[in-house]
C-alpha cells in the first residue's frame, strides 16, 4: 500500500535534520557542540518546515495534466478521465489502492462558480473578492479528502441571488447599468482581459495543481456575455483565455465555453456558433506550439433529446451536462442513455446539479444523493451545487466546518461522495 505523503514528508524531514547534526557534532568541540545541538533544535521545526516547503515546490514543478480516453486515442477508455504528472504515464482518475474501482475514471466535482466573484458595479455592501478567492482556496483540502477531484468555475460569475441580502436590490444582468445591474466578468467589452481577475484565477489553479485537482474554466454566463460588443469580441475572448491558460502552463484546466449555452436566447451566436468557438479554442494550441491540450466542451440545460446539441457532439471532448429540475430517477436514466450513444463524446460529465435550493431538508437531502448515486452507477460524473452555501451572495459556506444546518447538509452530501470513491 503507498506510503502516506506526509508521512515521507515526515521521515525526510528527520533524516535530513539527523545528518545536519551529525555533521555538526563531528566538526566542532564538545562545547561548541552543545552550543550547536540547542542552536540547531530550537531552529529545527522551521528547517523541517522549509524542508517540506522544497520537497513540495520541486513536485510542484511537474504539473497536473487532464485529458479524456477520447483525446488519448486507442487503448484508452473514451468514457474516462485521465491524470498524469510531468511526462508520467496517464491513469484513469481514482486509481489506486486508496480508491473504489467503480469511481475509476470518474470526475466528482463541486460547482463553486463565484470562487473569482468581483461585482463592479456593488456599492451596497464591502466585498473583498481576494479573500473570497482564499476561502475558496482554503476549503480545498476538505473537498479533496472527501473524494472531489474538480472546482467549476466562473470568469462571469453565476447568479449571485442578490435578493437575499435585504440590502441589494440589483438584476443579475450587466446590461442594466451601473446603477441598476451587476458587472461580473474578466473580460472587457472588446475581449481583452482584467488582471486582477487573472491573478485570482492563476492563484486558484495553482492551489488546485498543488492537490492533484482540476479546475473546470467557465468563460462565457448568459448574463454577463452582453458586456461583449460583437461576435468578433467573443471570438476574440476565447482566443485570449485560452492563450492566457496556455501561456500560463495551466495543464489541469478543462474548458467549458459557456454555461448553460443553450439558454444564451438573448446572444444567439453563442448557441449557433458553439462548434466554432471550441474550435477556436482548440486551434490555439497549434498556433502557439503549446505542449499540452485541455478538454473542451460547453455545458447545456434544456433539451434531453439533444436536438441543440450537434455543436458539441461532433466538437467536444466531453459532454458536459446540468441536473436541475430533474428527478433521481430521470438523471439516472439519462446519464445511461448517454454514456451508451456512440454519437455522445468522452465522458459524461455532469458540473451542476442541486436538489433543494433553499431547503436543506432531509428531504432535499435525500433527492440529492440519490441523484449523485444515480449519476455514478450509470457512468458518469456528478457535481454538486451547494446553491445556499456557494452560490447565493455573499457565499457563506465554502468550507463546511460549522454545525450550522446549511452546512451540516454540504458536509452530508460529501461524506456521502468519499465513500463512493475511497475505500
Amino acid at each position: 500500500m503507498a506510503r502516506d505523503p506526509d508521512a515521507l514528508h515526515r521521515d525526510a524531514g528527520r533524516a535530513f535534520a539527523r545528518r545536519r547534526f551529525m555533521d555538526a557534532q563531528g566538526a566542532r568541540p564538545a562545547t561548541a557542540r552543545r552550543r550547536v545541538k540547542g542552536q540547531f533544535l530550537g531552529n529545527l521545526s522551521h528547517m523541517r518546515l522549509l524542508f517540506i516547503w522544497l520537497l513540495l515546490s520541486a513536485g510542484s514543478a511537474h504539473a497536473v495534466e487532464i485529458a479524456t480516453g477520447k483525446m488519448l486515442g486507442p487503448g484508452y477508455d473514451p468514457r474516462s478521465f485521465y491524470l498524469r504528472e510531468g511526462n508520467s504515464p496517464w491513469r484513469r482518475t481514482y486509481t489506486g489502492n486508496h480508491y473504489r474501482a467503480e469511481a475509476a475514471g470518474k470526475l466528482m466535482n463541486l460547482r463553486i462558480a463565484q470562487a473569482l466573484f468581483k461585482d463592479e458595479y456593488l456599492t451596497e455592501v464591502h466585498f473583498d473578492p481576494m479573500a473570497n478567492t482564499r476561502r475558496v482556496i482554503q476549503a480545498l483540502d476538505t473537498y479533496q479528502r472527501d473524494g472531489i477531484l474538480a472546482v467549476n468555475v466562473s470568469l462571469q460569475g453565476g447568479h449571485m441571488h442578490y435578493e437575499h441580502e435585504g440590502s441589494i436590490k440589483r438584476d443579475v444582468a450587466a446590461k442594466a447599468g451601473p446603477g441598476k445591474g451587476s458587472l461580473v466578468s474578466a473580460l472587457r467589452p472588446d475581449g481583452s482581459l482584467k488582471a486582477e481577475w487573472m491573478d485570482r484565477l492563476l492563484m486558484l489553479q495553482q492551489a488546485l495543481d498543488k492537490r492533484g485537482m482540476v479546475l473546470n474554466l467557465i468563460y462565457f454566463y448568459v448574463f454577463q456575455v452582453g458586456i461583449l460588443q460583437s461576435p468578433k469580441d467573443i471570438d476574440q475572448a476565447v482566443r485570449n483565455i485560452t492563450d492566457w491558460l496556455i501561456d500560463h502552463n495551466c495543464r489541469n484546466v478543462m474548458i467549458e465555453v459557456a454555461n448553460e449555452y443553450d439558454t444564451f436566447d438573448n446572444d444567439p451566436y453563442i448557441i449557433n456558433a458553439m462548434g466554432h468557438l471550441i474550435e477556436i479554442a482548440r486551434e490555439r494550441f497549434k498556433v502557439k506550439k503549446a505542449a499540452f491540450r485541455l478538454p473542451i466542451s460547453a455545458s447545456a440545460l434544456r433539451d434531453e433529446n439533444m436536438q441543440l446539441y450537434p455543436s458539441v457532439m461532433e466538437h467536444g471532448d466531453l459532454f458536459t451536462i446540468h441536473g436541475n429540475g430533474r428527478s433521481p430517477e430521470r438523471k439516472r436514466e439519462w446519464v445511461a442513455e448517454l454514456v451508451a450513444d456512440p454519437k455522445v463524446p468522452g465522458p459524461v460529465y455532469m458540473d451542476e446539479d442541486d436538489n433543494g435550493r433553499e431547503q436543506t431538508t432531509p428531504e432535499a437531502l435525500a433527492h440529492d444523493l440519490a441523484s449523485c448515486d444515480g449519476v455514478f452507477q450509470s457512468g458518469g460524473s456528478w457535481g454538486y451545487m451547494p446553491w445556499l452555501q456557494t452560490q447565493v451572495f455573499p457565499f457563506r459556506i465554502f468550507d463546511p466546518v460549522g454545525d450550522d444546518r446549511d452546512s451540516r447538509y454540504f458536509r452530508d452530501v460529501l461524506e456521502h461522495v468519499r465513500k463512493l470513491v475511497i475505500e
